[in-house]
């Protein structure tokens, strides 16, 4: 299986984002056409890292927030959907997960082969050893761009 680690804010919005769900900066459908693009040459699943998916619910969508309602519409109209979201919690230990350590819990229970992280901050990617694969988007600068696209399928296609 091949995913895409996906954050929402700086990647398919940017500052000069127009669009707006509840008050906030809502989703560019240009830059969901780059994120389906690159979806559609690899095959990959997507997977949220972003705060937003504290709203997604997997299963529940009865319960799921208006943030993920819009979420799962924007994603929708370019014939995509969300396969899962990293943890917050690791269930044994009942410690805390960072981004990446959420990351990297989900590669190893998962079977993932290929993968590529789209986020405009680093978080804690270089500790964890997840840099190889993680795309830098520009929250002032245009977000997920055609160019960061074709970066992302090169690291998924390796």
């Amino acid at each position: 299986m091949k995913v895409i680690f996906l954050d929402i804010d700086g990647v398919l919005n940017e500052e000069k984002s127009r669009s707006r769900c509840c008050g906030y900066k809502g989703i560019d459908d240009k830059k969901v056409g780059n994120l389906a693009s690159i979806v559609k040459t690899t095959g990959a699943e997507i997977v949220l890292v972003s705060t937003w998916k504290e709203y997604w619910q997997k299963t529940d969508k009865a319960h799921q927030g208006m943030m993920a309602n819009y979420l799962d519409k924007k994603l929708k109209k370019q014939g995509l959907t969300v396969l899962d979201k990293t943890e917050n919690l690791d269930r044994t230990s009942r410690q805390y997960l960072s981004r990446g350590e959420g990351i990297l819990l989900f590669l190893s229970t998962h079977g993932v082969e290929k993968y590529v992280i789209l986020d405009d901050y680093q978080f804690d990617y270089d500790g964890c050893g997840l840099t190889e694969n993680y795309v830098k988007t520009d929250n002032e600068n245009g977000g997920l761009t055609e160019e960061l696209a074709l970066q992302a399928i090169s690291i998924l296609k390796g």
